[in-house]
């Protein structure tokens, strides 16, 4: 179980770290990176982060100008099947939850892996979670929105 969560916390640090830090120019995913799907404000927007190795860069827009960091962000892991039992959940604001208090955010969603409990826990489905459940991983992200 412990693996598996260390697993989805991993992924959620890659998808986190679609608005990190800075970004020096917006175009096509440089390599090293790859192309995560966001909603942002209700508009679908294809963003290149880096990997999780290197999570520490900022979202860039793929196919237009512009790049985001983030202010804060949560990671919940939910049983679907279940009427949305959460089974994790963690949120992590930058500076404590005070940086960059004076910009506006946009707030942008993703679901970073969803599938059956059988498959995500490996048959180690924590209490309450049926191997045929949907279970799904996605993160909230405060985003600072530079063109």
């Amino acid at each position: 179980m412990r693996r598996i969560i260390l697993a989805l916390a991993i992924s959620a640090i890659a998808t986190a770290s679609i608005f990190a830090g800075s970004a020096a120019a917006s175009g096509p995913a440089a390599p090293g990176k790859h192309i995560v799907e966001v909603e942002c404000a209700g508009v679908m927007l294809t963003v290149s982060v880096p990997r999780p190795e290197q999570s520490r860069g900022a979202g860039q827009l793929v196919g237009q100008k512009g790049h985001g960091i983030a202010t804060a962000v949560s990671f919940t892991v939910t049983d679907v099947t279940a009427g949305g039992m959460v089974l994790f959940s963690e949120s992590h604001a930058v500076g404590g939850g005070h940086a960059h208090p004076n910009q506006p955010t946009t707030q942008c969603s993703a679901t970073v892996l969803e599938g059956p409990g059988s498959v995500l826990f490996e048959g180690h489905e924590p209490q309450g979670v049926e191997p045929n459940d949907i279970i799904r991983a996605s993160t909230e992200v405060q985003v600072i929105r530079k063109p």
